[in-house]
């Protein structure tokens, strides 16, 4: 008996959807280092690749502005898909594509119509990158719509899938370290854009929190001081996308800082504080650190590692959300994605509630709903 593939279209073919594997060499070592895998091994990255390695998912449209774009990405595929169609309008796609998935990896200023025209048009669920969107109105039209027509909505905030996550999370909710009281969370380097990269680090903090946000107090990078809203590019450029220092307030009682700076280092760190001990990591690192006590007050570290398989995370995260989307499908639509919009939409709240505080003075203010 053949089995079916699902029919994947993608909008917006960015390296991040439609890369190719990095074969082994510098740049597949860096990424390899990352995550502890062998110096030697080809790195998998984008969308396309990763279904590329399921046997029930092909990807059947992809569409882009640039015909340049859509000419690499036939290049690049052309022989793994060899009846994929390219468009240059995406509503086109939508009508004649029969599309079961819908990914949706354009700038983040233009995620919400796509979103919305992919449910309504009749795709059976939506993989979207991150973040979300870049307004409460544009998420709360998202998640609304997609419920509506029982659409599975997954975002792309990888590490959702990640088991290094869910076994420290599980760690937190046992009570491991006692009640997690504290999350600081640290981002460097030249892209430490709100919007753009710190919508990774800001799903970290509302994932363990486990709790939605409900106050915040933000300080933004100088140059900002006339963001009332998102005023990006889509993500393109770092200067067109504000660092951010703040404090985000849960409704659990957890408090959170968020230092991200375009001056330090690269990389983003976590560190979860609890009455008992804590738990510190990378987002990139591959295990975390557990700091308790023992009976005697001495110190006790222990290094955690994930169970289950060893990857590159967003192969390890792309595949899952993929694999989960066709198992959401196959359920009728119902259920709901481990990095489900309304996860993601916390996320929104806490980088619009920061923009909302700046204009405040800084002052502690409700996040936007």
């Amino acid at each position: 008996m053949t089995q079916r593939k699902y029919r994947v279209g993608i909008i917006g073919l960015s390296g991040i959807t439609s890369g190719v594997p990095l074969p082994a060499g510098p740049r597949a070592a860096w990424q390899g280092r990352k995550v502890g895998l062998p110096f030697d091994r080809e790195i998998i990255i984008s969308h396309a690749a990763c279904v590329a390695l399921m046997p029930n998912a092909e990807v059947v449209g992809y569409c882009d502005l640039s015909a340049d774009l859509r000419d690499k990405f036939k290049e690049s595929w052309g022989s793994t898909w060899p009846e994929a169609t390219g468009y240059d309008d995406y509503k086109k796609m939508l009508a004649e594509a029969d599309l079961d998935i819908l990914t949706v990896g354009t700038g983040d200023n233009v995620h919400a119509r796509m979103v919305v025209d992919g449910a309504n048009a009749g795709v059976k669920a939506v993989f979207c990158e991150k973040p979300l969107a870049v307004s409460m109105e544009d998420a709360n039209e998202m998640i609304k719509t997609c419920g509506d027509k029982n659409v599975p909505l997954s975002v792309g905030h990888t590490r959702a899938w990640d088991p290094l996550y869910h076994k420290i999370r599980d760690m937190i909710r046992d009570g491991e370290i006692g009640p997690l009281a504290s999350i600081v969370a640290i981002q460097g380097g030249a892209r430490a854009m709100l919007f753009r990269n710190g919508t990774h680090i800001l799903h970290g903090v509302t994932f363990f929190a486990d709790a939605d946000p409900t106050h915040v107090s933000g300080v933004l990078e100088e140059g900002f001081d006339d963001w009332t809203e998102y005023k990006g590019d889509g993500g393109k450029k770092p200067e067109n996308d504000p660092a951010v220092s703040g404090l985000i307030m849960f409704e659990n009682g957890v408090r959170a800082l968020y230092e991200c700076n375009k001056k330090t280092i690269n990389g983003s760190t976590l560190h979860l504080q609890g009455s008992k001990g804590e738990i510190v990591f990378g987002l990139d690192q591959g295990y975390a650190t557990l700091r308790t006590e023992n009976d005697g007050g001495d110190d006790v570290t222990q290094i955690i590692k994930p169970l289950g398989i060893v990857g590159s995370y967003q192969s390890m995260g792309y595949v899952a959300a993929y694999e989960e989307l066709i198992s959401l499908i196959e359920a009728g639509g119902t259920g709901e994605s481990v990095g489900s919009g309304r996860e993601a939409r916390r996320v929104v709240q806490v980088m619009n509630g920061f923009l909302k505080s700046h204009q405040a003075g800084s002052s502690l203010v409700e996040v936007p709903q």
